[in-house]
């Protein structure tokens, strides 16, 4: 089954520390966001209802850049900080701090990532970077009984240049998926297992670390170009892969820099003959050249689900996979 794809962005962003400021009583600089839907894609002929949404919840935060564009001026991107009130797919943010608050009327555009809480600005003033962490370790979550993806790991991005300023007005600000999802399905032969982690391990692409990339440099037209067209045999995507790494001066470091991810199951989570989804939040790109998962069970027993299979993640894709994990046992 699949669900409307509004739009894609190939940057797998999003950071680890954000600078605090003093409060500011500006009740005028608000932003009302609205998330994306995604696309819900089977790797089987069987039908799996994701019961998941990507949704702002009370609390989250989002950062929004006051972007200057022009290589002639030293570039520098004013910052705000905003959080959530509510909880929804269309929630209103209320400014929190940065210096954004002098800077309402726009320069160039403004850009905006989620989560805030996951955006280093320490490095606006040093050629305009922005850093954000893709964490190696996602905690497993259910709300109401139901799982759904591990909290702050689903990223987003968007850009505006069509308004004047964000001071006095209602300003609508849409975030674009930059993230997919890997949805495994686990049931058992009927015997009762509890699955305390999930180690997904990327056979071709780091999958986490911090993303170094100049905010005022990124293309999401030529992002999605180079996402459809991933071909390194292929000189055209070579050249322009290149230069886009060169303009954005993109790289990727940190201690959690790496090809795996585990999600965290706390005390454990009760499998059986029924399925149940783990949903683990990836880089477009990830699987694209085969995966190996390792479900880890509290009495030290694992399984291991290993395969060179092409089931590359696109941005704003939950893509399902149904296993039996007494198939893929280890003694």
């Amino acid at each position: 089954m699949k669900r409307i794809l509004k739009g894609a962005c190939i940057v797998a962003l999003v950071a680890l520390a954000f600078t605090s400021c003093k409060k500011n009583e500006n009740k005028n600089l608000t932003l009302i966001a609205t998330a994306e839907e995604v696309e819900v894609v089977n790797d089987d002929r069987v039908y799996i209802n994701p019961q998941n949404l990507v949704y702002f919840e009370q609390g989250d935060q989002v950062v929004l850049y006051n972007i200057v564009e022009d290589d002639n001026v030293t570039p520098y991107s004013y910052y705000g900080v905003y959080t959530a009130r509510t909880t929804g797919s269309r929630v209103l943010f209320d400014y929190q701090s940065g210096p954004l608050v002098d800077h309402p009327v726009m320069a160039d555009a403004f850009f905006g990532f989620y989560p805030g809480q996951r955006v280093n600005n320490g490095f606006l003033t040093q050629g305009n970077y922005g850093v954000f962490n893709i964490p190696n370790v996602q905690t497993y979550r259910e709300i109401n009984g139901t799982a759904v993806l591990p909290e702050r790991s689903w990223a987003m991005a968007g850009k505006r240049d069509d308004v004047t300023t964000i001071q006095g007005e209602d300003f609508y600000f849409n975030f674009q998926n930059l993230m997919g999802a890997l949805g495994l399905w686990l049931k058992t032969n009927g015997e009762e297992k509890v699955v305390t982690s999930i180690v997904y391990e990327d056979k071709l692409f780091h999958v986490a670390g911090d993303v170094h990339m100049k905010i005022h440099k990124v293309d999401p037209t030529e992002l999605t170009w180079l996402f459809n067209n991933y071909d390194l045999t292929n000189p055209e995507f070579v050249s322009r892969f290149n230069a886009m790494k060169t303009s954005t001066g993109y790289f990727v470091d940190g201690a959690q820099l790496g090809k795996t991810i585990t999600l965290d199951c706390g005390e454990g989570v009760v499998i059986n003959g029924t399925r149940k989804p783990f949903y683990i939040a990836l880089r477009p790109l990830a699987s694209m050249g085969g995966r190996k998962i390792t479900v880890n069970f509290a009495d030290g027993s694992k399984a291991v689900i290993d395969d060179d299979i092409n089931r590359r993640i696109a941005p704003g894709q939950i893509r399902n996979r149904e296993e039996n994990v007494s198939l893929h046992m280890v003694p």
